[in-house]
């Protein structure tokens, strides 16, 4: 997850590919979350 190159031409390949770094990190995060039994995403019942 180093996000400090990105090899894309044009303004929106890169947005989408920072876009898509992000999205990938934030995913990884959240299973590792889960994965540990912290709740801190989940609503009171």
């Amino acid at each position: 997850m180093s996000g400090k190159l990105l090899r894309t031409i044009g303004q929106a390949q890169a947005n989408f590919a920072m876009t898509m770094m992000a999205a990938c990190y934030n995913l990884k995060r959240l299973v590792y979350f889960l994965e540990a039994g912290i709740e801190a995403f989940r609503r009171p019942k």
